[in-house]
């Protein structure tokens, strides 16, 4: 005969990260790492101190190459073939924007006021903080026009970050000790206030997302803010220190206090859930993210290296309920359900959906016996 399966109760799933490391650089001397694609990049001082160059790893390929030769190259930033870095001369006001395209091997010099530092790129746009004219100002250059442009006059902005035509990045407008996120949107040539507590830095922008760090509670804390929804939201509660966040999609990635040392947390907004990356009991700080890789400063040797987390998400299982009486599991591969069968009475006390999942049948004892057939469950004593 032919039995239909009733579902009478559904056992819930789980499923957790997965975290593969993978130690990038082996110099000691390594800091400031972004990733774009397959492209890490860093700030090293390997050939000594005071002597600093960008250097890129392809995870396609396996390759380290060195992409300065100034000697005080330092702040990189990557999106796919161009990478972006700040040089100082040595003397006190000669710092300015640099830019390396990989697909023809040209440096070009972006900013030439000799106050220009912390870049950022996305697409054809490039930004930095400009302390020209003895204020700091968010000054853009548009590769495609050649053309560069003022976009802040208070005089008091820096730490930009830049997605799309939205550059963000603090500003103190209302005091040096009040500082706040603002966004300018290019596409409408409008700023807007993000955040409104007077403590709030390190911003970073994906999509619509903002997020930073802010002390309004009395320790960091990381905050984002919905462009889409204009609704902003406390990500971290902890008591101790978080900071330096990024974000890609809806990961967000911080550097955390809580165990007594900087380790490196992520917040899954698709999920709620937070997840501790590090574990190491040394400090990892500054992590930056893009899909499933976070890249970020290590200690665990004894000098700096960077590091490298892959996130991948742990195959689901379902938890199928336990009995109190014998019973039996069948799989049903038609409708990829399992079903739990009290083999006193004959009768399922549960019917779980697995999805793809193995055909098959357990005993926990032999009262009864089970027969597969292609259009169901056939029962006999």
């Amino acid at each position: 005969m032919n039995l239909t399966l009733p579902a009478t109760s559904v056992a819930t799933a789980s499923s957790s990260p997965v975290i593969t490391e993978t130690q990038i650089t082996h110099s000691g001397t390594a800091n400031g790492p972004a990733i774009y694609g397959n492209k890490i990049v860093w700030s090293d001082w390997r050939k000594g101190q005071n002597n600093n160059d960008i250097y890129m790893y392809d995870l396609s390929t396996s390759r380290e190459t060195q992409m300065s030769n100034s000697g005080s190259a330092t702040g990189p930033a990557v999106y796919n073939n161009r990478i972006v870095w700040m040089v100082s001369s040595g003397t006190q006001h000669n710092t300015d924007i640099y830019m390396y395209d990989l697909s023809n091997s040209k440096e070009t010099q972006i900013s030439h006021s000799g106050y220009a530092s912390i870049p950022s790129i996305y697409d054809n746009r490039i930004v930095w903080m400009d302390n020209s004219n003895a204020k700091l100002d968010i000054y853009m250059h548009d590769l495609s026009t050649s053309r560069e442009t003022q976009i802040t006059h208070s005089g008091s902005a820096d730490s930009p970050a830049f997605y799309g035509n939205k550059a963000v990045f603090v500003d103190y407008h209302e005091g040096v000790t009040t500082p706040n996120i603002y966004m300018y949107d290019l596409s409408t040539s409008e700023e807007t206030q993000i955040s409104h507590s007077g403590k709030a830095a390190n911003p970073a922008i994906y999509g619509n997302k903002i997020v930073w760090q802010d002390n309004r509670n009395g320790n960091p804390d990381i905050y984002m803010y919905d462009l889409a929804t204009s609704k902003e939201t406390r990500i971290t509660t902890n008591e101790s220190y978080q900071g330096s966040p990024a974000i890609y999609g809806d990961r967000i990635v911080w550097q955390d206090n809580r165990n007594g040392n900087p380790d490196i947390y992520m917040y899954d907004l698709s999920t709620s859930k937070e997840t501790q990356v590090t574990t190491d009991s040394s400090e990892q700080y500054f992590p930056y993210i893009y899909g499933n890789r976070i890249v970020w400063r290590d200690h665990r040797n004894g000098n700096d290296d960077i590091y490298m987390a892959a996130i991948s998400e742990e195959e689901t299982k379902p938890n199928l309920p336990v009995a109190d009486v014998p019973y039996a599991y069948i799989a049903n591969d038609i409708e990829r359900t399992v079903s739990v069968i009290d083999t006193f009475t004959n009768t399922i006390i549960a019917t779980v959906n697995v999805g793809f999942g193995s055909m098959g049948v357990t005993f926990s004892r032999m009262e009864k016996g089970f027969m597969w057939p292609m259009q169901g469950i056939i029962l006999f004593p």
